[in-house]
């Protein structure tokens, strides 16, 4: 699939499928989201892999928006290592520059994700962190759930003419 189709035809998907995703598609899907561009090229996040399903429905429990980890075939929480990036502007620029990879390599392999953001407002943040029994300088940015669709959504162009501005602002 060429990048423009994988553009195009990415949706956010919510019901999947019971088939596994293989072990090298996790992986592909993974390099992509690696080879993100990264501020200051520092390269301060890590990944989290989950395919156990006790482990995606205790994700799903501690989410606002994490239902959709219920039918996943698995999860990839993407963390940042507050350390190795002080700026955490940058550190969640950083997260969403390898969640957009990762979905659309998703979407070119077959598979089917949706991104789930995280807010480190969420009351339960903490209890988030510590599911997932990360480092204290480590912070989960989000999460994306993958599987096969079990519903099929139709690509989407939200090209809007009027929302583009030439050298400054205007109306």
């Amino acid at each position: 699939m060429e990048t423009r189709e994988s553009i195009f035809k990415r949706r956010s998907i919510r019901r999947f499928t019971d088939q596994r995703i293989p072990e090298e598609v996790l992986e592909s899907i993974l390099k992509a989201g690696f080879n993100a561009p990264s501020a200051h090229r520092l390269h301060p996040l890590d990944y989290i892999i989950i395919t156990e399903k006790d482990r995606l429905n205790g994700l799903a429990d501690r989410l606002t928006y994490g239902r959709p980890l219920r039918e996943a075939q698995s999860a990839i929480c993407v963390v940042g290592d507050h350390d190795k990036q002080e700026l955490f502007d940058f550190l969640s620029q950083d997260a969403a520059a390898s969640m957009q990879n990762m979905a659309l390599m998703a979407t070119d392999l077959g598979c089917a994700s949706v991104w789930i953001g995280v807010s480190q407002s969420y009351p339960n943040i903490s209890d988030l962190e510590s599911f997932l029994e990360l480092p204290k300088n480590f912070k989960c940015l989000s999460i994306l759930a993958l599987g096969y669709a079990a519903v099929n959504k139709e690509p989407n162009d939200r090209y809007d003419v009027h929302k583009i501005h030439n050298e400054r602002w205007s109306k």
